[in-house]
């Protein structure tokens, strides 16, 4: 854990092993003069756990990761239709359209409760297939940094394969 000591800033990297990150970990240097990168496994891990049924059988590790409770990721990341059908009306969840972005955009939303400036849209780092499988996100109190993070970003989609 990081002390709060004004005297020093700290640039984090962090590329956890799947998702052995918590929030807790992460909500830890709220009050510190810490900038962060943060590799987020959306399309590798993330994904996998936001099952198509919403059965959410890891929601204790989905919990964990976004500092949220299992409800909130379900309203988030779930959709409920109901429809007609020969047996009544019947409701059906689904998960949300696009999932891989959903997270990234969470993942970033909760990053701003810590940090004043966060990047929009994280750098989306793909496989050999065009199929996502990171964001690298980056996070700081710092107007200036967010603004060389964006630059950063910027220009490494320049040089990623176009579709």
């Amino acid at each position: 854990m990081i002390r709060n000591n004004n005297s020093f800033a700290s640039l984090v990297l962090l590329d956890p092993f799947g998702m052995q990150i918590n929030w807790e970990s992460i909500q830890s240097l709220k009050h510190t003069r810490t900038d962060i990168w943060i590799l987020i496994p959306t399309g590798v891990i993330v994904n996998r756990l936001l099952d198509k049924s919403c059965e959410l059988k890891q929601s204790q590790k989905l919990q964990s990761f976004f500092g949220l409770d299992k409800e909130e990721i379900i309203k988030y990341f779930y959709e409920k239709k109901t429809y007609n059908s020969l047996f009544g009306e019947t409701e059906m969840i689904r998960k949300v359209s696009s999932p891989i972005e959903k997270i990234a955009e969470l993942y970033t939303i909760r990053l701003k409760t810590i940090w004043k400036y966060v990047t929009e849209k994280p750098l989306r780092l793909e496989n050999s297939r065009g199929v996502p499988i990171f964001h690298f996100v980056f996070a700081s109190n710092n107007p200036a940094a967010v603004k060389i993070a964006k630059q950063i970003i910027k220009s490494e989609r320049r040089w990623q394969p176009q579709k």
